[in-house]
């Protein structure tokens, strides 16, 4: 007697197999991955991390220049296109300024306001290392005023309100654009740009104290000129340099967000340090 094939069954049963596993994957797909289910995406904001990336710069401008943060950024915005525009990827140059820097230019095609109408020409613009060359060079400008007229900006710098200084810039002929200012100002309350002109905190109070402490040795125990984010802060020395040592605490200062204690050793004014690095004894 011959013996049946089997062939016919085993592959009556693998077809059996691929059927039922691809049943219960579409079954899984459907409870673990449904068309409606939200899918979280991250955006990234350009335009804020433009801001970003220069506001600390621009912040430092105002500290040593007294040029408004809220007025540079503005129009680093407005006239590179966010840094987009060809001036800004091809030459660095967020502002415009043409000439040379340090013997170095870059040929682009602009527009200007002429008789009541826009036309576009060819100019040499000024090709920086970085936009932090440009930062500085537009202060510099600020500052110096032109060949012509050293104090043409002068009511810019010392302007202490966004609006002054825009209206200061259009009244002074920066731009030929007449809605130049209006610009600026808008651009600044769009994106909140004001809040980077409060580059100190302020004080709250400031007492004469009595005491004497020594330092907690933590991984941040430097001695201020005066607190952070106060007018003309720095760094001057570094509370571990004492060790244990006895050290007279003479003023508090109270700012916004922190506490800080001005010491002296052997009658001399060392400077200020954050309250938590200094462990107090009283007298």
């Amino acid at each position: 007697m011959r013996r049946r094939k089997k062939a016919p069954l085993l592959i009556g049963i693998i077809l059996a197999v691929v059927l039922v596993g691809g049943m219960l994957f579409i079954a899984v797909d459907k409870l673990f991955f449904t068309d409606d289910e939200p899918v979280e995406v991250t955006r990234v904001d350009s335009q804020q991390q433009f801001i970003e990336l220069l506001a600390k710069h621009a912040q430092q401008i105002q500290d040593e220049e007294g040029i408004l943060t809220s007025i540079t950024l503005a129009q680093a915005i407005l006239e590179s296109d966010w840094g987009n525009s060809g001036l800004a990827t091809e030459g660095r140059n967020l502002f415009g300024i043409k000439g040379r820097y340090q013997n170095d230019s870059v040929t682009m095609p602009t527009q200007e306001y002429q008789n009541d109408t826009w036309i576009t020409v060819d100019a040499d613009f000024r090709k920086y290392p970085t936009w932090f060359e440009s930062l500085d060079d537009h202060a510099k400008l600020f500052l110096k005023g032109t060949s012509w007229d050293k104090n043409k900006y002068r009511s810019v710098v010392q302007a202490k309100d966004y609006k002054v200084a825009a209206n200061a810039l259009q009244k002074s002929g920066y731009a030929t654009d007449p809605e130049y200012a209006t610009k600026l100002i808008e651009l600044i309350e769009q994106r909140n740009l004001e809040a980077y002109d409060e580059i100190y905190d302020p004080i709250i109070s400031l007492k004469p104290m009595q005491e004497t402490g020594s330092a907690i040795l933590t991984k941040d125990t430097a001695i201020w000129s005066t607190p952070p984010r106060t007018k003309k802060a720095e760094k001057v020395n570094n509370l571990a340099k004492y060790g244990t040592e006895k050290l007279e605490i003479v003023q508090e200062m109270q700012l916004k967000n922190d506490t800080w204690y001005q010491i002296k050793d052997a009658g001399k004014i060392l400077g200020w340090v954050n309250k938590d690095v200094i462990r107090i004894k009283t007298l």
